[in-house]
């Protein structure tokens, strides 16, 4: 039978209907998915919430294999990059726009490799700590102090690789406020370099006296650190902490008194913001059933940490970032009647 040219033109219409809806059908079926979660330490906060996350895409998908892969979260973006992980929960500001620009640890854009999936959270918040015992024999209360005593300090830090908690965190801080790193430390050489839960095992053991890196308020192990050692929050000028903040597109808050023992009034901080990315190469249906798992099990995800308390997908969709949408979260997120 020779079909009309509006013959051949309703038969095409009605193929790609049909195509439609078998690739609609895909995303919604019940099918296991699997994926590599990359970009994150072997134990601790990332870990925890990355299991838990993987545990109901598991549930809701049974015979998903979702696999923890321990890392850093700029060697997890160019993992992503390279195809070598699918995603990371542990996006942060400057990371990501080091991985757009291609600078340094990246030897070119990877903006064109990855797509933005969801905001994980907003709420990291930059903990600016010291013993009071090295704060009352240096006459210490603020980062003004230092910058103006410039006291030796044994100073607990996280890893240089770990850009987010490095360049947003302490750097950023002791620039805004005029710090010489190298001149309270003796050259460096009196900066331990560890993530945050080494770092207070070492202000535990008297090993530190400063320390500065991220955690949720409160931490239960700087609560119960203090019980034994005396400690102080280093005040910080909020005019500069909006400074620290704005660099990299985060915000100041605000840890109220009594928030730990040894905070003694409101002190200003910044927190920052981590978002899950996924490699261009991974499927829509992956991104798109991880969401829909997610958002099904809302109240359960609440339940997995206290920066998930107020999880809310209409939250998650907000990109802070420069990188296009995965398309599999621009779909879900349509069909969720949460984006245009």
């Amino acid at each position: 039978m020779k079909l009309s040219g509006t013959g051949r033109a309703a038969l095409i219409a009605a193929l790609a209907t049909v195509g439609t809806a078998q690739a609609l059908a895909d995303v919604k079926d019940k099918q296991p998915i699997n994926y590599t979660v990359d970009g994150g330490t072997a134990t601790g906060y990332f870990k925890v919430v990355a299991e838990a996350l993987n545990g109901v895409v598991r549930e809701s998908y049974p015979g998903s294999a979702a696999t923890y892969k321990p890392g850093s979260p700029a060697g997890g973006l160019q993992n992503l990059a390279m195809g070598q992980s699918d995603i990371i929960f542990t996006g942060g500001p400057p990371e990501i726009a080091y991985a757009i620009e291609g600078k340094a640890p990246y030897k070119e854009s990877l903006k064109d490799r990855l797509g933005f999936v969801m905001l994980l959270h907003h709420d990291l918040i930059v903990h600016n700590v010291m013993t009071k015992d090295w704060a009352d024999r240096n006459g210490v209360k603020s980062f003004a102090d230092i910058a103006a005593k410039k006291p030796q300090m044994r100073l607990a830090v996280n890893q240089l690789a770990n850009l987010q908690s490095t360049l947003a965190m302490y750097i950023a801080i002791f620039e805004a406020f005029g710090i010489d790193e190298n001149a309270v430390t003796s050259g460096g050489r009196n900066t331990f370099r560890g993530n945050s839960a080494q770092g207070m095992e070492a202000l535990r053991d008297g090993k530190i006296d400063v320390f500065i890196n991220g955690g949720f308020v409160p931490t239960a192990e700087l609560t119960d650190i203090a019980r034994s050692r005396p400690l102080a929050w280093i005040s910080g000028d909020a005019a500069k902490m909006k400074q620290v903040a704005e660099k990299w597109g985060n915000r100041t808050q605000a840890v109220p008194k009594g928030a730990y023992p040894f905070v003694e009034k409101d002190e200003i901080t910044t927190k920052q913001w981590n978002a899950m990315i996924a490699g261009k190469h991974v499927t829509e249906e992956t991104v798109y059933k991880f969401l829909k798992a997610i958002a099904e099990n809302r109240d359960r995800v609440r339940g997995i940490h206290p920066s998930l308390a107020k999880f809310d997908l209409a939250e998650a969709q907000q990109n802070p970032t420069q990188l296009a949408y995965h398309p599999g979260a621009t779909r879900y997120f349509r069909d969720a009647g949460i984006m245009k």
